[in-house]
C-alpha cells in the first residue's frame, strides 16, 4: 500500500511547469480530463516505468516555477510519472535543493561545506544572519556546490516563468547584501546554472552547450563532461574520457 500526500491540489503555475516539460496529460490516469476510454484503458508496464528518470527533471521544473514544491504539485507530478509519491517524497526531502515550504522568489544559497568554510563561509553567514536574519528567509545555508576551486561560493535564484539561476565564485559579502536587497547579480565572476535534462532522456548533459545527443558523433574518442548531482541537488562537471563507438545509421 502506498502512502498519500495530503494537501492542496496543484497550482495553474505548478501544472503548466510540469505540463511544459512532460507535455500534456493524455488521460485521466496522468491528470488530465476524462475520457470515455479511461474507463477501460490503463497504460502500465514498460511505458510507464520508462519515464521515471524525469522525476528529478520535473521536481527542478516545479522549483524553478514557484520557489518551493507543494504537497499538490509533488502529487501532480507523481499521477505524470506513475511513481508512489511517498517514493518522490522520499526524493524531493533528501536534497536540499528542494524547498518543502513556501518562500519567496528570490533565494540566495550560500555554501558551508568544509572548502568554502575555510575560505570564509561561516564569517559570510554570520554577517548575513546579523542583517537578514537566521537562514530559511531570503538566504539559505547551501551544501557543496561543487565551485571549491573558487570558495567561497553561492548560488542565486529568481523563481518564475522567467526562471533564472547564476553560481557566483567567490562570493563577497557586499555582493550577497546587494542581492538580497534588489540590487543587480554580478557577472564578472557567476555562472549560468546548467539545464535540466531535456524530457527525450536521450541525451548527455554538456555544460557549454547543453543537451546533445552522443548517438550522432562520429565513431572515436570522445571527451565529455560527466554531470555530478550533489546531494543539495547543484550540477558540476568532473572530466573523464569514454571510448564511445557509435553505429552508423543506428
Amino acid at each position: 500500500m502506498d502512502i498519500r500526500t495530503t494537501g492542496d491540489p496543484a497550482t495553474e503555475e505548478e501544472i503548466a511547469a510540469i505540463d511544459g516539460l512532460l507535455g500534456e496529460p493524455e488521460s485521466l490516469w496522468q491528470g488530465g480530463e476524462r475520457h470515455p476510454a479511461d474507463d477501460h484503458v490503463a497504460h502500465g508496464g514498460r511505458a510507464v516505468r520508462s519515464r521515471r528518470h524525469l522525476l528529478l527533471p520535473v521536481l527542478h521544473a516545479i522549483q524553478d516555477r514557484t520557489g518551493w514544491v507543494s504537497r499538490g504539485g509533488l502529487e501532480y507530478a507523481c499521477r505524470r510519472l506513475s511513481i508512489p509519491p511517498a517514493e518522490a517524497y522520499g526524493v524531493v526531502s533528501f536534497y536540499a535543493r528542494f524547498a518543502l515550504q513556501p518562500r519567496g522568489a528570490l533565494a540566495l544559497h550560500v555554501c558551508d561545506d568544509i572548502a568554502c568554510k575555510c575560505a570564509g563561509a561561516d564569517e559570510l553567514c554570520a554577517a548575513l544572519e546579523k542583517d537578514f536574519g537566521a537562514p530559511g528567509g531570503a538566504w539559505h545555508r547551501s551544501p557543496c556546490l561543487g565551485l571549491c576551486d573558487r570558495a567561497p561560493a553561492a548560488l542565486v535564484e529568481g523563481a518564475g516563468a522567467d526562471y533564472e539561476a547564476r553560481q557566483i565564485a567567490p562570493v563577497t559579502f557586499a555582493e550577497a547584501d546587494g542581492i538580497l536587497r534588489g540590487g543587480a547579480w554580478p557577472h564578472n565572476h557567476s555562472t549560468p546554472l546548467s539545464p535540466t535534462l531535456s524530457p527525450g532522456g536521450r541525451g548527455g548533459l554538456l555544460r557549454r552547450v547543453g543537451v546533445v545527443d552522443l548517438r550522432g558523433l562520429p565513431s572515436g574518442i570522445v571527451r565529455v563532461r560527466i554531470v555530478v548531482l550533489t546531494r543539495s541537488g547543484h550540477r558540476f562537471s568532473a572530466r573523464r574520457r569514454y571510448r564511445k563507438c557509435v553505429q552508423r545509421g543506428s
